[in-house]
């Protein structure tokens, strides 16, 4: 996910590009489920089109079929991800589309899953349709960069979110809530959350800051969706009363190990909370694997130093945004590494590397990807 540079820039068709900002916006909802968009042409115009909003519902292709419904016929259709010829919680999307009479797909990317790669673009050519394939996957890759990463390794995508002072420090004291950013850092905040399927954080900043971890306009107004809020309690449980386990305020999902009491997380479980558990042994991968298990993508994670600590540690972090503002914490203020440097000898071993940098109201933004991640560098401001 971008904050200031437009991975569609890279898409030299212009209804793959159209479709690539229609699966957008099923970003947050969709998961577990692909981002996928679909865009059907017939004479020049298009005639419908459509995009995957949630898991269970219908594909990206089906929407755009309906809307275009006889119109579809002889159509040329442009999806940014194969489409799938297996049963899931829907009918196969290439059974609908040659029923429709497609006569032309064009396709950003191919499906990784195994019972679908390749097989959806074989069995639209084996009946007649023909079939055309991106001059460049990457842009559709990126916007799928979670789920894939999800199929893989059986985690989610991790991005982290952290507000820092100039000299480096995530609040003014330990264990205080400090506001540390200002309009800026509060919007590049609300973006992310509002983009993201969960928010995770630790238990301790639960108890420390207790957090809403809702998404909020300009005027402190709460969002249509808010994301799944999550919080890792390893064995102790967090209090019952606060404020993220608000009813009114979406779901929440304690996440904990086998080795937590029962008893502690059922006040939880009272007040309208969902208890996840892992193996104590697993440990933060543990977590991390029975959130994607439950339907998850991604997670934005707002990280305390503990948290920040472990994720950094066992290389969990796939992207980090840091949100800098113009002051100083002093000695006062808490480190937000925890554990040993990076290095090599007497020298620092980068681990991440900048991939977008710009201004956010009067705070600087930075986001940083692991070494063996090549993202396009982009510049600009937001908000």
């Amino acid at each position: 996910m971008a904050l200031f540079s437009d991975p569609a820039v890279g898409i030299d068709d212009p209804m793959l590009r159209r479709a690539f900002g229609l699966a957008e916006r099923g970003r947050g909802t969709a998961s577990p489920n692909p981002l996928v968009g679909c865009v059907l042409v017939s004479d020049g115009a298009v005639v419908g089109e459509g995009f995957h909003a949630q898991a269970g519902g219908p594909h990206a292709e089906v929407v755009a079929l309906e809307a275009a419904g006889d119109r579809a016929r002889g159509a040329h259709a442009y999806v940014t991800l194969e489409p799938c010829t297996h049963f899931g919680k829907t009918p196969p999307c290439v059974d609908r589309m040659l029923s429709a009479g497609i006569a032309e797909v064009t396709i950003g990317m191919r499906d990784p899953n195994p019972e679908v790669s390749g097989c959806g673009a074989e069995a639209l050519a084996a009946a007649g349709v023909t079939v055309n394939w991106a001059a460049d996957p990457g842009p559709f890759e990126t916007q799928n960069e979670a789920w894939l990463l999800r199929l893989r390794l059986g985690r989610p995508f991790v991005r982290v979110k952290v507000a820092l002072t100039l000299d480096g420090r995530p609040a003014l004291a330990a264990r205080r809530r400090s506001k540390i950013t200002g309009a800026g850092g509060r919007h590049v905040t609300m973006r992310l959350r509002s983009e993201a399927t969960a928010i995770v954080v630790g238990a301790s900043t639960v108890s420390v800051d207790d957090p809403e971890l809702t998404v909020r306009d300009e005027n402190d107004a709460l969002a249509e969706r808010s994301p799944r809020r999550i919080v890792l309690s390893r064995t102790s449980a967090p209090n019952p009363r606060a404020c993220v386990f608000s009813a009114d305020r979406g779901e929440c999902v304690v996440v904990a190990s086998d080795a937590a009491s029962p008893a502690a997380l059922e006040p939880l479980v009272r007040v309208g909370a969902r208890v996840l558990t892992y193996a104590y042994r697993d440990g933060l991968s543990g977590a991390l694997r029975a959130i994607a298990a439950d339907g998850v993508n991604d997670v934005l994670v707002e990280a305390g130093p503990s948290l920040f600590t472990a994720l950094w540690r066992d290389r969990f972090i796939d992207e980090l945004v840091v949100v800098t503002a113009g002051g100083m914490s002093g000695n006062a203020g808490p480190p937000l590494f925890l554990g040993c440097a990076d290095a090599e000898g007497q020298d620092l071993a980068p681990v991440l590397h900048p991939v977008e940098t710009g201004i956010a109201q009067g705070d600087a933004v930075t986001v940083w990807r692991q070494l063996d991640q090549e993202p396009g560098l982009g510049k600009g401001s937001v908000g």
